[in-house]
């Protein structure tokens, strides 16, 4: 009897083909180490380009943290604008984030040929858990006048009646973006590259390399792949292959649940189809799924799947939206990404024939496309545009003392939230206690002149008598 799919995705995968483990050496012009998006990305757009590519892939095709993300892709990078222009400069940053909107485009185009099961949905919804309207509408406009992207600030009020909840303030809508089906995503870029031409191994862990020379070569426990270019599109797994990459790679566990079918309460509670996010440092992400809800958040170096995640899920669900009261969750997932120190995509070449792609946890689906194209037209057209990300490059993440101040660092924001939250309620309830008073004693003194005419009319009546 076949067990349960781990994941939703999984359990409505496009039909997927059967790829060979390697067990010969093969030649080739290319090597790709990693079969996510990243990796994927670069050889389709490779083989484009009339290039020869093998890809190696430890696991399955998209079975890592590129086929359990939760789908989201739209411009900008897990590192804030203010921080990189702080680093960069302007001009410099504002090329960067030019670059992960053409990341969107790539993927619009890919969605474009019709590829199944992609599922792609418009929008997207970066919404506030406390007040600051005046925040919000600062960061849509240096958006706009320094980054030419309009975004579209929407008020408390229609926030509210679109997303049928109290938590929630102003949001920031994102009308480029879009989420889509990550590991079918996958699959279909797998697809591509071997209708080019490529060839993919699965079951074939690199375990180590000869990076040196003209000729270079990838070893796994079956074979050897000699290439003049090598490109690294793992994390921190990568470490046997490449330990000087793999000390650059913080993992970061996230998780992801799917309830079963809501119906139509769903979306009477949620009245937007895009992707959904709040804008703490610790955040929630969702978006509907059909008649389901997808719910990630709680990113943790802790690594291991928690103990009923399921009901945790469901307590957060509750939280937001207490209206899907007995709502349950069907499938619950962890997934490990890798981040870099400076919570930037680390994209380039290293030394003569040696690439890399990778950290790109939290950056969104389009900087993978992105890097694709960068790391294809860098090694068929000798494109430099790669160059932007030198300033990002290989910083160690600290081991194991890296690992304990993140999670400090990731509680500490945690708490931080909660405050900001609380306080924002606090001064919520004060500010309607005010209205409140405030039209009590409007009706007081609208009332008084009336009672001022019957008390006169009274006195007048009482002498009379």
């Amino acid at each position: 009897m076949d067990s349960k799919p781990d994941t939703f995705y999984a359990a409505t995968a496009a039909p997927r083909a059967a790829r060979p483990r390697l067990t010969l050496d093969v030649d080739t012009g290319v090597c790709v180490v990693g079969g996510g998006l990243a990796g994927l990305w670069i050889a389709r757009a490779l083989v484009k380009r009339g290039q020869d590519v093998v890809v190696l892939e430890a696991g399955r095709i998209g079975g890592g943290a590129s086929g359990r993300s939760g789908g989201f892709c739209s411009a900008g990078f897990a590192q804030e604008l203010g921080a990189i222009v702080a680093r960069v400069g302007y001009h410099h940053a504002r090329a960067l984030y030019q670059l992960s909107r053409e990341g969107v485009d790539h993927v619009r185009a890919l969605i474009a040929e019709g590829s199944p099961g992609l599922d792609p949905v418009a929008g997207r919804l970066s919404v506030l858990r406390r007040d600051d309207e005046s925040g919000i509408k600062r960061a849509a406009d240096d958006l706009a006048e320094y980054f030419d992207h309009v975004m579209v600030v929407w008020p408390t009020e229609r926030v509210r009646a679109t997303l049928k909840t109290e938590r929630y303030y102003q949001a920031l809508h994102d009308a480029d973006a879009l989420s889509v089906n990550p590991l079918n995503l996958a699959l279909a870029l797998a697809a591509e590259v071997e209708s080019g031409g490529g060839r993919i191994y699965e079951e074939s862990a690199a375990i180590a390399a000869d990076l040196d020379g003209v000729r270079k070569w990838v070893a796994t426990g079956g074979a050897r792949v000699r290439a003049h270019q090598i490109v690294f599109c793992g994390n921190a797994a990568i470490g046997p292959a490449f330990p000087e990459l793999a000390r650059c790679i913080l993992p970061v566990a996230t998780h992801i649940g799917v309830t079963a079918p809501l119906g139509d309460k769903l979306k009477e509670a949620i009245g937007y189809s895009g992707g959904i996010s709040d804008t703490r440092r610790a955040f929630d992400y969702y978006r509907i799924v059909g008649d389901r809800l997808l719910w990630g958040g709680s990113m943790t170096t802790r690594l291991q799947r928690p103990r009923r995640l399921e009901r945790s899920f469901a307590r957060e669900i509750l939280r937001i939206y207490p209206q899907l009261e007995g709502v349950s969750v069907e499938y619950a997932w962890t997934g490990v990404m890798g981040y870099a120190v400076h919570r930037m995509p680390q994209i380039g070449m290293l030394r003569p024939g040696v690439w890399i792609a990778s950290a790109f946890g939290g950056q969104g689906i389009n900087t993978t496309a992105m890097a694709g194209d960068l790391i294809s037209s860098a090694i068929a057209e000798n494109d430099d545009r790669w160059r932007l990300f030198i300033p990002f490059g290989l910083v160690w993440a600290g081991g194991a003392l890296g690992r304990a101040a993140a999670r400090v660092i990731y509680w500490s924001a945690a708490v931080r939230d909660w405050i900001d939250e609380k306080r924002a309620k606090r001064n919520e309830r004060r500010r309607k206690e005010a209205a409140d008073r405030a039209a009590e004693q409007a009706r007081i003194e609208r009332l008084s002149p009336a009672k001022s005419v019957e008390t006169g009319a009274a006195a007048a009546e009482a002498r009379k008598e």
